[in-house]
């Protein structure tokens, strides 16, 4: 069986040997430089994703290039970049240049890392990991070039630490802290429904 059979059986039948069917392709997770086996697997995930027209996620590699070199296999493989998800763009693009012109390839924006601020990022010390205030400047960015309804967030929680029991902002961060910021910073109600809401049902329908 193919990989590409495989991913598909996941998502028709159920993964694993159970009948849990996924509703998603993905994570998919690349390095940099993309290995050859990380491209055989984006390639498959196209293919997967061209039968099913069903959403995919990406996690890119630790380079301002490697969300343009993921779309690109994706797109050469006849992938649907309008349902893909790429995500931690937090730690990836930068400059507003670039970010704008990664945007305009078609995939959703994922800022990811809400409620991660740290002086060190520990995977890559070249960056400088932003605030979540910086986080609302980029989404604001978005919104002002036309972006809006590309754009989706989430917190990324996958340690302890990030939990309020363990004195971290927990799932409700977001809600709780950031919307009333995003509000206060002249995002628009709208534009807040359209991120949390609007934007995620979209991508996460079978076409």
């Amino acid at each position: 069986m193919s990989l590409t059979d495989i991913i598909v059986s996941e998502i028709e039948h159920g993964a694993d040997g159970t009948d849990i069917k996924c509703g998603v392709i993905g994570e998919i997770g690349t390095s940099w430089p993309i290995t050859e086996s990380e491209k055989r697997v984006l390639q498959a995930t196209a293919h997967a994703q061209a039968q099913l027209g069903c959403p995919v996620i990406i996690h890119p590699g630790r380079n301002t290039e490697a969300p343009f070199q993921v779309i690109r296999i994706l797109q050469e493989a006849g992938g649907d970049i309008s349902k893909t998800v790429m995500s931690h763009l937090d730690r990836t693009i930068f400059e507003s240049e670039k970010l704008l012109e990664f945007a305009k390839l078609g995939s959703y924006l994922e800022y990811d890392l809400f409620g991660t601020e740290m002086l060190n990022y520990p995977f890559n010390p070249d960056v400088d990991m932003p605030s979540d205030n910086e986080r609302i400047k980029r989404l604001r960015l978005l919104i002002g070039e036309g972006f809006e309804d590309r754009i989706v967030i989430a917190h990324d929680i996958h340690t302890k630490n990030r939990l309020t029991k363990f004195g971290g902002h927990g799932y409700s961060h977001i809600l709780t802290n950031i919307v009333p910021k995003m509000l206060q910073r002249g995002i628009t109600q709208h534009a807040v429904d359209n991120i949390l809401v609007e934007n995620p049902k979209r991508w996460l329908t079978f076409k």
